[in-house]
């Protein structure tokens, strides 16, 4: 595929706190083909550098692998020697680049100069039929060969996989074209600024400016005996519908959305298929806040989208009709 050329990028983390990366995976496309990956660790930032339990358990990565490694500063300006003037495309970009950005700013260097795509948003484009859109599920749905998960080369190299065969089947030749035909267009990172990679037409992707969600105040004449009344909600993954209406109706019920996982949190509300905790299910830093905040004895449950809504409805008369 003449013209497809890209970075695709992999980070994981230490911790709850997306700034601590411990690992680079890249994987670099030429003309739709997968010409080099690399797979590196490296030492998260000093201020970011314990390791959690929960994350160990996903990656396999503890403090004695990156010992001797070289710290985040110096990884991270080989991965853009690497990248050079490409593109580069993460599945969950958000998560990945706004990792680069916490992870510098920890270390009081300036964010890197990126244009970026993200596979979760045009899975979710192109591939509505799924339950979920994990990494390994549009792998899977797709026939891109994974054999470790959450092996930052590996996982590089798959979401590479994942954009090749989605660019086909729109008889894609470059990113860019790509994306104007899923309707989308690429994110940014520059020194000082940022924008994510969303959706331009019929609706909205996950991303962007945090500044573009408002916080609603919780209804004064809901329900006192609702469930949700009073609770302080954090939504985490991707769900059925955007993160404002599920804060609205978090807010309909006397409830307060929140940003992140804190000592007032009662509920984390869990998007992209969540059913149930495993190891595997684990794959964010709030729902790695979580479990530490209740294993510390907080009162807070994890629900799926379903059991959400669910909830949500407790105490509701059905609207005629």
């Amino acid at each position: 595929m003449r013209g497809l050329d890209f970075v695709a990028l992999d980070v994981e983390t230490a911790n709850a706190d997306r700034g601590s990366v411990c690992a680079f995976g890249l994987s670099v496309v030429r003309g739709g083909r997968v010409v080099d990956t690399h797979s590196w660790l490296c030492r998260p930032p000093e201020t970011l550098d314990h390791f959690d339990p929960h994350n160990i358990a996903i990656h396999g990565i503890t403090p004695d692998h990156v010992a001797g490694q070289p710290p985040f500063r110096h990884r991270l300006e080989d991965a853009l020697s690497v990248v050079g003037e490409l593109p580069v495309v993460a599945h969950n970009a958000a998560f990945d680049t706004g990792a680069l950005r916490r992870a510098c700013d920890a270390e009081g260097a300036l964010w890197p100069t990126l244009r970026y795509g993200c596979t979760l948003v045009w899975a979710r484009r192109e591939l509505r039929h799924l339950p979920n859109h994990r990494l390994p599920t549009v792998a899977a749905e797709l026939d891109v060969a994974q054999r470790r998960h959450h092996e930052a080369g590996e996982d590089a190299e798959v979401c590479a996989g994942i954009l090749v065969e989605l660019a086909s089947r729109k008889g894609s030749t470059t990113l860019d074209e790509f994306a104007v035909a899923t309707g989308t267009r690429l994110g940014y990172v520059g020194t000082d600024t940022w924008s994510g990679c969303r959706v331009t037409s019929g609706g909205r992707a996950r991303g962007g400016s945090r500044g573009e969600l408002v916080t609603p105040e919780p209804d004064p004449e809901a329900d006192p005996d609702h469930p949700l009344y009073g609770a302080v909600v954090v939504v985490t993954g991707s769900l059925g519908v955007s993160r404002q209406e599920i804060w609205n109706l978090v807010a309909a019920c006397g409830g307060t959305p929140n940003r992140d996982v804190t000592k007032r949190t009662t509920h984390l509300v869990v998007g992209d298929g969540f059913t149930g905790l495993s190891p595997e299910s684990v794959t964010s830093g709030k729902m790695t806040k979580a479990l530490r905040r209740r294993a510390a004895g907080q009162s807070l449950d994890i629900l799926g989208e379903k059991d959400f809504r669910a909830l949500v409805a407790r105490g509701r008369t059905p609207t005629p009709g």
